[in-house]
């Protein structure tokens, strides 16, 4: 080593140790150097996390067009807390002849130290893309820093076989829409095909109006469904009302249903369908009702500008699930100047943060003068798409004024008490419920039955049930810790009948000497997030029985 190598090591080693990290040229972070390869830098924040790639789980086959499902565990193994950063999911072809795609890009907010991330997601595929096999690379980013291109993501990864078949797999119909000018709705039914005879597929439809029924148009996106599965050979219907927004025009709109978002294809693309006549939609003119001077001494004007706020709102204790719902609601503006238009967005939430609110409906003021107060009751629909149990009723005001309105730390508003989603007990929706269990006695590795009997003591008939059967060491079910065994598919089961079926499962040669739980689960998509879409039901409470194995030296135990 000669003296100016000496001198600059000297200096490096200085700079690492009583420096400001600032102070290193950025044109040295990452950079190798002869002879400095034991030398340590302190960490930048610019500088991309170490993660590795835990777990990915991927389908074995997946259709151009449709959505493939990625179940990806990462890990952190910084010192120190990561901060935000990004993982996008690439699509490279194993041959290396086909272009990269990107899938889809997932942003973490923050990793500790040894912490680990859950990742359960889908993404398009699109139509395009060719029939081989492919590798789900994880390219990983510093979302604090744009310019940094970012590195690929060690740890285990999975590979993916795209079938791009010349047959249109998937292919959809919707029904008619039906509009409620009353209530601002768009109920729509649409009908799911899957044709291939080998292979269930996971998609979703998107919703979109358009005046001249054309996708290159500007397209009005009114909402979409739950990603769902369609088992090889059979059809879905799936049923959703979506709010229309009262700053959208009245006119007549063509309906225009896709597989895929607009964005990714192209007018020749099969995966939309347009109506064939279109919906008229407008509003119909709501009562105005009488206009109610503020007369609180906490209301007193506190700006020149307008200033909005909530004054009171009831409502009920039960939201009834794909019904509308009544409440009372009170909107004062106590600044000093008219706002001009007010949009109040009613949303739902599973807690009382808003962390992941769903849309409701809207109702909108017009010329909510300086002082003065609107009461009125509003409808809120809940879409069927929600699940029952305890939620938040929350609220967002929006100002469209001049002078614009500069105080919006009042225009959140949560409900002081929850409200439990539920359906109707007089709605017309089935209830399916166990009448009896036999869950067998075996040891691992041992084949055994499961004997089940099922009931529906709901108000109407259930079409494409399922059963699943699970084994965990838990007495709680969790389908994250639990072990499938198969499942008993069946079809239609009216009310008061009784279906019964005998399956046969194998249990797992690798389980140890302990206690063990059975599970016998009635539509568990309930319980599975990215299963597809659940069953509509009157109570989910009674879909699970239980029951217990032993394994090892007990000689009561059978």
């Amino acid at each position: 080593m000669d003296n100016r190598t000496h001198i600059f090591t000297i200096l490096i080693i200085f700079l690492c140790l009583f420096c400001p990290v600032s102070l290193i040229p950025a044109e040295l972070i990452g950079k190798e150097f002869p002879g400095f390869s034991n030398i340590c830098v302190k960490a930048d924040e610019n500088l991309i996390p170490d993660i590795i790639g835990v777990s990915m789980k991927l389908p074995d086959i997946v259709y151009a067009g449709t959505y493939l499902r990625v179940i990806d565990i990462v890990r952190s193994q910084e010192k120190l807390p990561t901060g935000t950063f990004s993982i996008n999911y690439i699509l490279e072809d194993s041959n290396g002849i086909q272009p990269e795609r990107l899938l889809g890009t997932i942003n973490i907010q923050n990793l500790v130290r040894g912490g680990q991330k859950k990742i359960n997601t889908t993404f398009p595929v699109p139509s395009d893309v060719q029939t081989g096999h492919y590798l789900v690379q994880r390219l990983i980013t510093n979302t604090e820093n744009s310019a940094n291109t970012g590195s690929y993501l060690q740890g285990r990864q999975n590979q993916v076989q795209i079938i791009n078949s010349e047959e249109n797999i998937l292919t959809g119909y919707s029904d008619d829409p039906e509009y409620t000018g009353e209530t601002g709705t768009l109920f729509i039914s649409s009908t799911v095909v899957n044709s291939n005879d080998y292979y269930p597929v996971e998609t979703k439809i998107f919703y979109y109006l358009s005046k001249s029924g054309l996708i290159s148009d500007d397209l009005i996106f009114i909402g979409d469904t739950n990603n769902f599965i369609i088992q090889p050979k059979d059809e879905i219907i799936t049923e959703k009302t979506f709010s229309i927004s009262e700053d959208l025009e009245n006119g007549k709109y063509f309906l225009i249903s896709s597989f895929l978002p607009i964005e990714i294809i192209t007018k020749d693309n099969s995966s939309y369908w347009i109506s064939g006549d279109p919906v008229s939609i407008s509003r119909t003119i709501p009562y105005n009702y009488p206009v109610i001077p503020l007369t609180r001494p906490d209301t007193i004007q506190t700006s020149p500008e307008p200033d909005v706020t909530t004054l009171k709102t009831d409502y009920p204790d039960i939201l009834y699930i794909g019904e509308g719902n009544k409440i009372t609601d009170s909107i004062a503006n106590i600044g000093g100047s008219t706002a001009g238009i007010v949009r109040v967005e009613y949303l739902l939430s599973s807690d009382n943060a808003g962390s992941d609110a769903k849309h409701l409906d809207w109702w909108t003021i017009h010329n909510l003068k300086g002082g003065e107060t609107r009461t009125e009751q509003v409808t809120i629909g809940i879409p069927g798409g929600i699940r029952a149990g305890i939620y938040y009723l929350t609220k967002k005001i929006t100002v469209t004024s001049s002078p614009q309105e500069k105080n919006t730390a009042n225009n959140f508003w949560t409900g002081n008490r929850p409200v439990r989603a539920e359906y109707n007990p007089a709605a017309r929706i089935p209830d399916l419920t166990h009448v009896t269990t036999k869950f067998p006695f075996a040891d691992p590795g041992e084949n055994a039955e499961i004997s089940d009997t099922i009931t529906n003591i709901g108000n109407a008939c259930a079409g494409q049930v399922t059963v699943a059967y699970y084994i965990s060491p838990y007495p709680s079910f969790d389908p994250s810790t639990a072990r499938y065994l198969g499942a008993w598919e069946t079809g239609r089961i009216c009310v008061g009948e009784q279906l019964s079926n005998t399956i046969n499962i194998t249990i797992p040669a690798d389980l140890r000497k302990g206690e063990y739980y059975w599970f016998s689960v009635i539509d568990p998509c309930t319980f599975i997030a990215y299963c597809g879409e659940e069953m509509p039901e009157l109570d989910k409470s009674n879909n699970i029985n239980i029951g217990q194995l032993n394994i090892g030296p007990c000689v009561f135990c059978r």
